[in-house]
């Protein structure tokens, strides 16, 4: 009888605790692509005008701010540790208005 010591699977995966890059990813690291998605991301937004572009295109209507919310949404990150001492209260709000502030 042979003994498979391969670091695979028998369908390809590499076994749990082995891998083609035993350190892994840095913690915090992101992959390229998602880098070179952000780098555009962050071009366009200069190009667009910066804090003040956005903002204006982000202000011409609902189905902008709606698109601007969902976009800034995506780039939250999804968990966060918290290390909190005593109380905690956390207020979230959502606020919508058709008034327009006065420029």
């Amino acid at each position: 009888m042979t003994v498979n010591k391969s670091p695979r699977t028998v369908n390809g995966d590499f076994k749990k605790g082995s891998s083609g890059n035993p350190k892994g990813r840095p913690k915090g690291a992101k992959d390229k692509i998602s880098r070179n998605i952000k780098d555009n991301f962050d071009a366009v937004f200069e190009k667009l005008g910066g804090v003040d572009g956005f903002s204006k295109w982000a202000d011409k209507n609902t189905q902008t701010q709606s698109a601007f919310y969902q976009m800034y949404s995506k780039m939250l990150p999804s968990n966060t540790d918290l290390d909190v001492k005593g109380d905690l209260s956390l207020i979230i709000k959502r606020i919508i208005s058709d008034e327009r502030p006065e420029e």
